[in-house]
Parts: structure tokens; sequence; C-alpha cells
């Protein structure tokens, strides 16, 4: 119950503090101006973590060699003529249209030195000579391709043609231009023609995976211990990219909550009502995407997942023993963050010492004459009774200015 009350108090301070200057509300006017500024600051500010988190390498960008690798290493076809020749084939088409080891001084990092004898034998695949085998290969399976489309029309062709010999009918009558058997005669030599095109695709092929750069780019391919090596260094790469991001977008902000809370704080002390509501609102929006990159990190964070797990087989697979711990973190982190908030921002003891000092009203910091006992511009009362010695005291003072008697007063 009691942190519900700390809950519901906290709740309505923050409406207050969002919603009033000196103690007194603002109009919905603007109210309105100032939902739009924090809409378009919110907006901003995604869009700046966003940004950030596009900044660092992702673990592809820095092992550019790992899909090339993998998909070479864990296939089925390892080493055949067939599979080698298509890895050489994929790999002079793809450079023609992209260079993925080209550098990009818009990033934070650079490509990984196990990729840097990949990255050469990559560039030099696509010679002018492998670029030309590729497109005579291309031409060539294009004409296989036409020639197979033509024989299926000509097979539906010949089995018409060949109901129609069988039912007796004359050729007069047929509906089709040549006879069975002239049909069956242009199919044989398509296949024909089919079956020598295949046999010059295959001898370019052989020229192609022959050529002393693909033979060296599939021997690199096929180097199962350099394969590990990269395989492992991807995998530490892909666990802590989003750690790194989250780094990144935390520091991205930090300062914008920092700046925020010197400019609330100041303005408070200054009296600048406005400034400290404007500063106030700007804190709150700035703290909002850090309160979803933690929670984010709480539930789907690889290092919070990596201890569950670790737990959970120690405890011998006992899963419910992690969730647990998983439910207990986030009302710890409530917690924690109430008694935060309870001792730093809205603890009116620390502010009313400051106001004290500057003989400010304690509740909306207006300047007031020496003496005073209530504010004239919000009417708060500045005094109470000392419970020892019964003479005037300040309200939210620790202590009484006349016996130094111990206060437990509230506003």
């Amino acid at each position: 119950m009691r942190i519900l009350a700390s809950i519901k108090n906290i709740f309505n301070k923050l409406i207050q503090k969002s919603t009033q200057i000196h103690h007194e509300p603002i109009n919905k006017i603007s109210i309105v101006i100032l939902i739009f500024i924090d809409i378009f600051v919110l907006m901003n500010v995604f869009s700046g973590l966003w940004s950030i988190s596009a900044w660092p390498l992702t673990p592809s960008e820095e092992f550019p060699c790992y899909a090339p690798y993998e998909k070479y290493q864990t296939d089925k076809r390892k080493g055949t003529f067939d599979f080698n020749a298509s890895t050489i084939e994929n790999t002079v088409n793809e450079i023609k249209y992209i260079n993925s080891f080209a550098s990009n001084s818009q990033k934070l990092g650079n490509p990984s030195n196990l990729c840097a004898e990949y990255a050469q034998l990559d560039k030099e695949i696509a010679s002018a000579e492998n670029i030309q085998l590729k497109k005579n290969i291309d031409i060539d399976r294009n004409k296989i391709s036409s020639l197979n489309q033509e024989n299926q029309t000509l097979q539906r062709q010949y089995d018409s043609s060949l109901l129609e010999k069988i039912a007796g009918q004359s050729p007069q009558k047929s509906i089709n231009i040549a006879s069975s058997d002239q049909t069956k005669s242009k199919i044989d030599t398509n296949n024909e023609k089919i079956k020598k095109i295949k046999e010059q695709v295959k001898e370019k092929q052989t020229k192609l995976i022959k050529n002393p750069k693909s033979e060296a780019y599939l021997k690199a391919l096929n180097d199962g211990g350099k394969y590990s090596k990269i395989k492992s260094a991807y995998q530490s790469a892909n666990f802590w990219h989003p750690n790194k991001i989250l780094l990144l977008q935390i520091l991205f902000l930090l300062p914008l909550i920092v700046i925020s809370y010197v400019w609330h704080t100041v303005s408070s002390r200054k009296n600048k009502g406005l400034q400290s509501l404007l500063s106030w609102h700007l804190l709150l929006i700035f703290c909002i995407p850090l309160l979803i990159k933690f929670f984010e990190f709480i539930q789907f964070g690889n290092i919070v997942n990596t201890v569950l797990l670790s737990i959970t087989a120690f405890l011998g697979g006992l899963l419910f023993v992690a969730s647990y711990g998983l439910i207990l973190i986030i009302p710890l982190f409530g917690f924690g963050l109430i008694k935060f908030l309870q001792a730093f921002i809205f603890n009116s003891r620390i502010q009313a010492r400051n106001r004290i000092q500057k003989v400010h009203c304690i509740r909306c910091n207006s300047k007031l004459r020496l003496g005073d006992e209530f504010c004239p511009f919000c009417g708060f009362e500045q005094y109470v009774d000392c419970a020892n010695c019964h003479q005037k005291t300040y309200k939210l003072a620790n202590f009484c200015n006349i016996c130094g008697h111990p206060q437990e007063n509230s506003p």
C-alpha cells in the first residue's frame, strides 16, 4: 500500500509539475502547444536514436566474407563440380553490381582483417575473362530455355496430331500445321541442340573454375579452419552489436537529459516559471526513450538472456526460477526509481532549503520580504509552530531555527 501511495503521489506531482507555473494551472492553448512540442521533440529523439543505431558497422558489414563462407561450408553439395561452378558464377554476377568491401567513411569501424584475403580474391574473380565466360554461359542458358519452351509447344502439337492419327482423321482436317512425324522430328532436333549447348556450357564452366583466380577463391572457401575463426568472430560481433547500439543510444540521450536537468534546476532556482515548465517537459521527453531502452534490454537483451540461461543451466534447467528472477527485477527497479524521484526530483525539503536561504517562497519560489508569513503570490504559509519551543520556524526545514529541535512537519 505504501508503494502504491508513493506511486500515486509521484503521478499527481508529475501532472501538477507538467501543467502549472508557480502552482497555477496554465491555459488549455498552452497545454496544446506543449503537447505539440513534446511530440515533435520525441519524434526527433527517436529519429536520432535510429540514426545513431545505424552508425556502427553491422556484423555482416564487419565480416562481409562470413555469408559466402557459411553458404559454401554448410551446403551438402560442397566440392562438387556443379556447386563450384554456381559459386563462381554467382560471385562474378554479384561483383558486377555491388562492391561488398567498399569502405564506408560514414560508419564506425572497419571490415575485419579476417576477410582481407577473401576481399582480394573476391575482387580478382571479376576479371574480364570470367565476366565474358559468365556472359556466354547466360546466353547459352537463354538458348536452352527458348528451345525448351519451343519443345513444350511442339509436344502439345505432337500429342494432338498423334491422337488425330490414332483416330484415323484425315491430315487435311487436322488443326495442326505439321504432322505428328514432322513435329516429333523437330522435337528430336531441338533436344540434340539442347544437348550440345549443355556440353558447351559445361566446357565454359570448366574453364571458369579452372581459372587460377577461381581455384584460389574456391580453395579459400574450402578452408575449414579459416571458416571456424570467421564464424567465431562473427558470432561474437553479432552478440555484442545490439549492446554497442544500446551504449551509443545512452550516450546520445545522456547529454540531452543532463542539459535539460541543469536548465530546469537553474530556471526553478531563478523563479523562471515558463522556462522551468518547458525544461521539465524536455527532461521527461528525454527520459522516456531511456526507460524504453532499459526495459527492452531487461526483457530482450542478449546479456540478460545469457545470464538467465546460465542460471537455468546451473539449476538443472529449472526455467521457472529464472522467470522468478526476471519478475523481481522490474519491481525492484521500479522501487529504486520511485526512491530516486522522491529523493532528488520531488524532494520538497531540498527545494525548501535553497529557497529559505534566498528568502523565497517555499512553494512557488517567489521573492519574499524577510519575515513574511504568507506568500503574496500563492498564499502559502511559510512557518509552523515548533513542537518543542512552540516558536515560529520554517516549514520543511529539518531543524527548528530557534531551538534546533528536529522537525517532522509536512507541506
